[in-house]
């Protein structure tokens, strides 16, 4: 009854998961049009290869899986890693084992050691299964899925093998008097200067970013270098809705030495659109829904290894809460750090955030 087919085609493996969160409330699915354009056309294909099965149960979508071998990983850790991404399943067992099966038999064929995932498909997407607080929305870029997904990849012989946290903070939260004296007090140095970034040479300012991310991330646990291409591809989805108040550059001695990016949580908008444009009144709702937009996410953080030790992470977070607040943005997410990040895990709570989500990354030797 229950067929793994390889080769599936782009259409069916964007559809499955409409089929199985239906009814679902809190799925939340990105635009069809981008997610086909992901698989088929996103700069990170140039470094990586994979294949994608469906599972039918009788005839019927039941599941899906890609299998992924991101070239730049394994050249960069000198190891030999798979991947699994995409991962979407029905509350069976059976299906669970077998697309995960399917995945490690084609990774193996190909040299892999061992697979890990579920990632979409590497690091610098979507990535993790979602293990608690299943009653709330997923912010945008952050996966939603329902609470069975751990006990299946378990069952199918995957292990823990890095959890990713989220923190949440409010207009309402408040600064540690330690933090807030240590903050009063690198702002008084005069080597220190933040600003927005420059949206009249954001090709530039993607560049300075793409920088001090690579090096500041250098050592982190599954870290893949972005490349020019994909990190101009990901700027350029996210310019239309980007805004200043929510991005800081900080310079030292004149110089970019870290950065931090948030931006607008647009999954009220695709909330409405359900994964199509449609006609004109939804997007009037999808329209309203952006202007009424006040919580954002913080996407990326870092601070170059040659600057650490300043305190200017604490600044860049400070200066997107305090001029996001002040520009009506009444509630953020951080998201994602690792589990095992004890600086940054230390600020994020001395910043008034509280944990609120967690993501598990599995693994299996093959």
């Amino acid at each position: 009854m229950l067929e793994i087919l390889p080769e599936a085609n782009i259409a069916e493996f964007t559809a499955l998961p409409y089929k199985l969160y239906e009814g679902n409330a809190l799925y939340i699915p990105e635009l069809k049009t981008d997610f086909k354009r992901l698989l088929a056309q996103a700069p990170f294909w140039q470094h990586a290869e994979r294949e994608l099965f469906i599972a039918r149960r009788s005839g019927r979508p039941v599941g899906r899986v890609a299998a992924i071998i991101n070239h730049n990983h394994n050249n960069y850790w000198l190891d030999k890693t798979g991947f699994f991404g995409f991962f979407e399943c029905e509350d069976h067992q059976e299906t669970a084992a077998a697309l995960t099966a399917a995945a490690a038999a084609w990774l193996r064929q190909k040299g892999c050691a061992q697979m890990r995932g579920p990632l979409n498909p590497d690091s610098n997407h979507v990535c993790g299964v979602l293990l608690d607080n299943f009653d709330k929305e997923p912010c945008i870029m952050m996966p939603y899925n329902p609470p069975y997904y751990d006990g299946l990849l378990r069952a199918a012989g995957l292990q823990k093998v890095k959890d990713l946290l989220a923190f949440e903070r409010t207009d309402k939260d408040s600064f540690s008097p330690r933090m807030e004296k240590i903050m009063q007090r690198i702002l008084k140095n005069h080597s220190v200067k933040m600003r927005a970034i420059n949206l009249k040479k954001f090709n530039e300012e993607v560049e300075t970013v793409r920088e001090i991310y690579n090096a500041s991330w250098a050592q982190n646990w599954g870290f893949v270098p972005i490349t020019p291409q994909e990190i101009q591809n990901t700027a350029k989805q996210l310019k239309l809705i980007i805004r200043p108040e929510l991005t800081c550059i900080i310079e030292y001695d004149g110089k970019p030495a870290g950065f931090a990016v948030s931006v607008p949580n647009m999954n009220h908008v695709l909330k409405i659109l359900g994964g199509v444009f449609g006609g004109p009144i939804k997007l009037l709702r999808a329209l309203s829904a952006w202007r009424k937009i006040r919580d954002c996410r913080m996407i990326m953080l870092g601070v170059h290894p040659d600057y650490r030790g300043k305190g200017l992470e604490l600044l860049l977070v400070r200066n997107i809460v305090v001029e996001g607040m002040a520009k009506g943005w009444n509630k953020a997410e951080l998201s994602w750090i690792l589990e095992d990040n004890a600086a940054i895990i230390q600020t994020m709570l001395e910043a008034g955030c509280r944990r609120t989500k967690t993501y598990r990354i599995y693994q299996k030797d093959l």
